[in-house]
């Protein structure tokens, strides 16, 4: 079965860039979020405990480790968003345009910074492709991302890129709507 063209005009956002780095760094592997979370509770108990207890005043290596998770949880926030920002800056000047992506049998074609110029990407770099809640988020082999917000497809388009997607990357493909 041939599927044509899914040609969807999104406005560039930040919320949107924000999103698929957040996603990609923390909520790509789902126990990533669930491990941030259970370490940090156990960790917060433990330095709560070696408070109360006043174990805190000599050198305990579950203190020490402790404040060591809880140190590394923040640092993987902080570079997530320093990331985020940085992504947002190298677009500003394009924010709040429209910009076009076609995705067809052939390739997935993208509008760049410039209007009108496109960037061709073929199939066979694709690496992953998920369908989330709200967007679908497309990764190529060269570091080329591809987010698109559901808002700006109607019903048809949704689930012929779905489809599309499904084809051309087969078990890369996730579904998490």
């Amino acid at each position: 079965m041939d599927i044509g063209k899914i040609v969807v005009k999104k406005k560039v956002a930040a919320k949107d860039y924000r999103y698929a780095i957040y996603f990609n760094v923390i909520f790509r592997n789902r126990i990533m979020p669930i491990a941030m979370a259970v370490l940090s509770a156990v960790a917060i108990v433990e330095i709560i405990y070696c408070i109360v207890t006043g174990l805190a005043n000599n050198l305990n290596y579950t203190l020490l480790s402790s404040v060591l998770i809880i140190g590394f949880n923040v640092f993987i926030l902080y570079k997530t968003e320093k990331t985020s920002k940085k992504a947002i800056k190298n677009v500003e000047g394009i924010m709040g345009q429209t910009r076009t992506v076609i995705f067809s049998e052939a390739n997935v074609v993208a509008e760049g910074n410039e209007k009108g110029d496109y960037t061709p990407m073929e199939w066979d770099s694709l690496s992953k492709a998920y369908e989330l809640k709200n967007h679908f988020i497309v990764f190529f082999a060269d570091p080329k991302t591809i987010v698109v917000p559901k808002e700006y497809m109607d019903f048809d388009q949704m689930r012929e890129l779905t489809k599309l997607l499904q084809k051309k990357a087969g078990k890369n493909f996730i579904n998490r709507a």
